[in-house]
């Protein structure tokens, strides 16, 4: 796979579709100064995962909350990952962690990134994919596990109408019942081949890694 970005600048949060993403960010936001041990945002591919981690590092920096933000794929040498403009904040009261479910398919190689996220002094925010996808070898994860099955948990879902309105903005009449996220209709709207880039920059693009 190509390098791709995260600019965590580029996060526009009045692009947000629907209702749920913006109340899992305000879920998380009062978690943190409830002083929660770890939070799980979990979502369905091309929900919003990622925006909702980078807009509530934005929220948290403005109230004045050091915060770091890592990915996965990045600390675990999976797949190369640009992170641009983040400013990860030293001595972080606040761990976002994105793509956390990747450890579950790599596990002899997560052990010391599992210890790491384990051990931090603060509140841990991740984010999850579903469907969960886990390997055989559960014993290296039984740490990781017990430590997320003590997490409080909230869920990115869409309405089809958001959806559908969403699609209407890029230009797209109709919603497919495989397209249950602004991702996929996205990366769909790419597949059709159409030219429309002045409609894609106005939404959520998946060109930053946005979703």
């Amino acid at each position: 796979m190509d390098d791709y970005v995260v600019n965590c600048r580029d996060i526009d949060e009045s692009a947000l579709v629907g209702s749920s993403i913006r109340k899992v960010i305000e879920w998380a936001v009062d978690g943190v100064m409830a002083h929660e041990r770890s939070l799980v945002i979990m979502g369905e591919p091309g929900s919003g995962k990622t925006t909702a981690l980078l807009l509530i590092m934005s929220r948290l920096r403005r109230l004045g909350i050091p915060v770091a933000y890592i990915n996965t794929y990045n600390e675990l040498g999976l797949r190369p990952m640009k992170i641009v403009n983040c400013n990860n904040d030293s001595n972080a009261n606040v761990l976002l962690i994105d793509d956390l479910d990747v450890v579950f398919t790599v596990p002899k190689l997560a052990t010391a990134f599992i210890d790491r996220v384990i051990r931090f002094n603060g509140t841990v925010i991740a984010s999850l994919t579903v469907p969960l996808l886990i390997s055989n070898e559960l014993e290296p994860l039984e740490p990781l596990v017990k430590f997320l099955h003590s997490s409080l948990r909230a869920s990115i879902e869409y309405h089809y109408d958001d959806l559908r309105v969403f699609a209407q903005r890029l230009g797209v009449s109709y919603v497919k019942q495989d397209m249950r996220t602004p991702g996929m209709i996205l990366r769909n709207f790419r597949k059709w081949g159409n030219n429309k880039r002045g409609a894609l920059n106005n939404v959520l693009s998946d060109s930053n890694v946005t979703l």
